[in-house]
């Protein structure tokens, strides 16, 4: 797939869709299991809601299909912003869910005006993850929470995405191994520590690897 400046950044719309298939398609129970995870250990189910690095859209909408919450849906990328505006359009949540361009290191969203950030997948490629955290924070309500990272649910789940996967490209579990990793673990401790965040949680295992952490008290 073409990508721009930023690694992962989806550059034309040709590649945006492709993503777009596999991710309603091959990973549609990724997301799934994902949303309900999500619900559960961060216990958010209305107000604002921010996924960062939205992409298609997909975890934004199983989110709204279990929540109350209203959702910004937010990517770098403009044409994946176009993919995801259409797939809320046809999942019948335009009044629920709002797609828009914007970076994770700097979002167009006010201070304290959100109560649950997620992102899925895309910090792996964020080129300053402690800025793109210090950014959470700041539009994180008091007591709100972020669950940044990536993973697939369960073991089952990675093992059953990896099978289809291994026939588009036999290399992409290498690709997850490492992203998912005990090096990625470690950095993700250090970009905290340079964000100044020192309360967090780390929930890591073999199919996942995730950041939880609270807004600041006002």
């Amino acid at each position: 797939m073409k990508k721009g400046d930023q690694k992962g950044v989806f550059t034309d719309k040709k590649s945006a869709e492709q993503f777009n298939r596999l991710a309603c398609t091959v990973f549609a129970p990724v997301n799934t299991a994902v949303a309900h995870q999500i619900v559960q250990e961060c216990g958010v189910n209305r107000g604002t809601a921010v996924d960062i690095g939205g992409g298609p859209g997909h975890l934004a909408i199983e989110l709204a299909r279990i929540t109350d919450l209203t959702i910004i849906s937010l990517d770098i990328s403009a044409c994946i912003r176009q993919v995801a505006a259409e797939n809320i359009r046809a999942a019948g949540l335009s009044d629920r869910i709002t797609a828009v361009t914007g970076d994770a290191a700097q979002m167009p969203l006010p201070d304290a005006s959100v109560d649950l950030a997620v992102s899925k997948g895309s910090v792996f490629f964020w080129p300053e993850p402690a800025a793109a955290f210090r950014e959470i924070r700041r539009v994180l309500r008091p007591g709100g929470v972020a669950w940044i990272g990536g993973g697939f649910g369960s073991s089952v789940i990675l093992q059953g995405v990896g099978e289809q996967m291994d026939r588009f490209d036999p290399t992409w579990i290498d690709g997850v191994r490492e992203r998912l990793g005990d090096r990625t673990a470690e950095r993700f401790r250090e970009e905290l520590k340079k964000a100044g965040i020192e309360e967090y949680t780390l929930l890591h295992d073999p199919w996942q690897l995730w950041i939880r952490f609270q807004g600041g008290k006002g």
